[in-house]
């Protein structure tokens, strides 16, 4: 009979997310798919995977063992491997979006709306292709453009759009953390943007505007998370409160690893290497154990409040 701290704490096999970053060797990638039990989502993320020579053979591995798979693309080389995307099977591919042109390529750099518009028709015109979604992360450059965004990728042919409410640990967040808690420390994140200056009540218009205009429509409209108008107030306006979630999985939800092998659960904080161990050792370890114990404790911690992972409860 297991403890209670370790019955909570113990988890069969990573829930549904694989999150792979950057330029894995394709052979660690092999060892992770085929040590990993269940059939869980691949999340090829970046940095920019699509800067990785292999990564066709990525998706054709990932697929050719079952899984969902999903890739998110800033679209600045989607051209040149649209065609491999579609014809390894991809499942959902994700382009970046940050608004109108100008806007777009002020936050990328000159001609990346012009290349990422580019790959996206190339991927929408080929035969087998992959559901193709939009995302949008709303910031003090952009909000401004969320119903003309809307429209422009409507009009675009693609599956749906994702409106992502920033994402930020502000100074006070983190400090609150380090000192209750000794699991791991926690600094910053800091985007180049100021949240406080965001019209809360612009970026609610603009969002009850986009869901009239979408509803009954066949486009997927998607906000991560979910907000009201006094939640999406507090979110910019407050970003040490909690909004809009109690508890948080990421814990048993989601299995990051980073290029070099590491398993990261949290922030940059490290518990396991897949060069030397296998995916369970690492995913029912000590460490890990110990941030689901923590997390169903305390349900949520102060660097819970704004991480992109709320979204996924």
């Amino acid at each position: 009979m297991r403890c209670k701290a370790c019955h909570y704490a113990h988890s069969d096999k990573p829930g549904y997310q694989l999150n792979l970053v950057g330029d894995m060797e394709l052979l660690l990638f092999k060892k992770m798919i085929d040590e990993t039990p269940g059939n869980p989502i691949v999340s090829i993320t970046g940095g920019e995977p699509l800067l990785h020579p292999q990564i066709g053979d990525f998706i054709a591995y990932a697929k050719e063992k079952g899984r969902f798979c999903t890739l998110v693309t800033n679209g600045w080389l989607l051209s040149k491997h649209a065609v491999t995307v579609c014809e390894t099977g991809l499942d959902l591919l994700t382009v970046s979006l940050d608004g109108l042109e100008d806007t777009h390529d002020h936050i990328r750099g000159s001609r990346s709306f012009e290349r990422t518009m580019a790959g996206v028709r190339l991927v929408l015109e080929q035969p087998q292709r992959p559901i193709v979604i939009v995302s949008m992360a709303i910031s003090d450059m952009n909000y401004q453009e969320l119903v003309p965004t809307y429209t422009l990728v409507k009009d675009l042919g693609v599956d749906g759009m994702n409106v992502n409410h920033l994402w930020m640990h502000p100074a006070g967040s983190v400090e609150s953390f380090n000192r209750k808690f000794c699991l791991f420390p926690a600094d910053e994140v800091n985007w180049d943007v100021q949240p406080e200056t965001i019209d809360t009540v612009s970026v609610a218009d603009s969002l009850d505007s986009i869901r009239k205009r979408n509803w009954g429509s066949k486009f997927l409209l998607s906000e991560a998370p979910y907000l009201n108008r006094d939640e999406i107030a507090a979110w910019y306006q407050n970003p040490e409160q909690r909004v809009k979630y109690e508890t948080v999985r990421c814990g048993w939800t989601r299995l990051k690893v980073w290029p070099d092998g590491k398993v990261k659960p949290c922030r940059d904080w490290d518990v396991g290497d897949l060069h030397q161990q296998h995916v369970m050792e690492i995913w029912n370890g000590q460490e890990f154990r110990s941030f689901r114990k923590l997390l169903r404790e305390h349900k949520m911690l102060p660097i819970c409040n704004r991480c992109c992972q709320i979204a996924l409860r």
